[in-house]
């Protein structure tokens, strides 16, 4: 177990996902300003509808982008570990505090290389349609040695609690089956209003791509 500071919010951040954040209330300035003076990693929890969720992932601070005046920041973190909150002090500092247990994929499961192959193949699809003029920033490598289903998950616009369920999820496996059914029921409807959208800027003109 480890004691970590905590940044409850309204978002989830998968491990190897990079996230900007307003920090403005007064205990979590103190909590990034020890985490960027200590070099201390800390823990964001989705908080949801009232509800603390118990799994969560560290990060760490790799960008202040911004100093206000008044001691508010804008920063990037990237997030690291997964835990479980097993227990929550409060008073010890401003911010909240975390008694955690760190957790990994389970072991020895076998990667199925085709599924990822594919869902990346899904997933970059998506980015093209999504991000146009932006999608070399999203798109992902299938030679990537990270974890593709948690870069996946930050970027293909699953709710909350969907990213929530991914990340407690102990499999790469079990991930990537559920992005992958995610991303084929998405992509018919996306291509049908690209291509729509492909008609207005063309002024309604549809090419004929009759062959004779």
């Amino acid at each position: 177990m480890e004691k970590i500071g905590l940044f409850p919010l309204n978002i989830v951040v998968f491990p190897e996902s990079s996230v900007p954040l307003h920090i403005f209330e007064p205990r979590y300035k103190q909590l990034i300003n020890v985490a960027l003076e200590q070099h201390k990693d800390f823990g964001i929890n989705l908080v949801d509808s009232a509800r603390l969720y118990q799994t969560g992932c560290t990060v760490e601070v790799i960008e202040v982008s911004r100093r206000y005046p008044d001691g508010r920041l804008d920063i990037i973190v990237r997030g690291k570990s997964r835990y479980t909150l097993r227990s929550l002090r409060e008073g010890e500092e401003l911010y909240y505090v975390g008694i955690v247990d760190y957790f990994d994929d389970e072991e020895n499961e076998v990667l199925d290389m085709k599924l990822r192959s594919d869902c990346i193949a899904l997933y970059n699809e998506l980015v093209e349609i999504v991000y146009p003029g932006a999608a070399d920033d999203y798109l992902l490598d299938a030679a990537n040695s990270g974890t593709a289903s948690f870069i996946i998950a930050q970027k293909a616009g699953l709710d909350i609690l969907r990213k929530q369920e991914l990340l407690e999820i102990r499999s790469e496996n079990r991930r990537l089956e559920i992005l992958y059914d995610y991303i084929q029921r998405l992509l018919p409807d996306l291509r049908e209003k690209r291509r729509i959208q492909d008609v207005i800027m063309s002024d309604g003109y549809i090419p004929n791509r009759t062959k004779h």
